[in-house]
């Protein structure tokens, strides 16, 4: 059984480039072995997730995180079950936009045009591309 699922975190340490780089790094080698799918935002101290994949290796990665002392408040938005991927070639989809302002203007111009053109939005989906929006706004 697929399961989606969406957290968010606020971070514990200076996220500079570096950090990121590990993370994204761990991410799309740890995701690869579990199969799992997603895409990672990060902006302002805060971190918002979302994982796709077999529920229990969903779970597993979700505990692991929880773990991760570079973060805290890990709070789930929603999981949900699904019958196929939204995102099956992201092993971790991420971008950054801190650098220009137009970098996040676009970003926001790209969430509403996904989030009202998704043809197989769920719940989960839905949460974390409004969620998405409200953090980079």
């Amino acid at each position: 059984m697929l399961s989606q699922l969406v957290y968010y975190s606020i971070t514990n340490v200076i996220v500079s480039d570096k950090v990121i780089t590990e993370i994204l790094e761990s991410s799309r080698k740890n995701n690869a072995a579990l199969e799992i799918t997603g895409c990672l935002l990060y902006h302002n101290y805060i971190f918002l997730q979302l994982l796709e994949g077999e529920k229990e290796n969903v779970n597993e990665l979700f505990e692991t995180i929880k773990k991760d002392e570079r973060h805290s408040n890990v709070t789930l938005i929603i999981e949900e079950n699904i019958n196929e991927r939204m995102y099956p070639n992201w092993s971790m989809a991420y971008h950054d936009f801190r650098a220009k302002k137009s970098a996040k203007d676009n970003f926001v111009k790209s969430i509403d045009f996904s989030s009202n053109n998704i043809p197989k939005k769920t719940e989960a989906i839905d949460l974390f591309w409004r969620m998405a929006k409200q953090i980079v706004v």
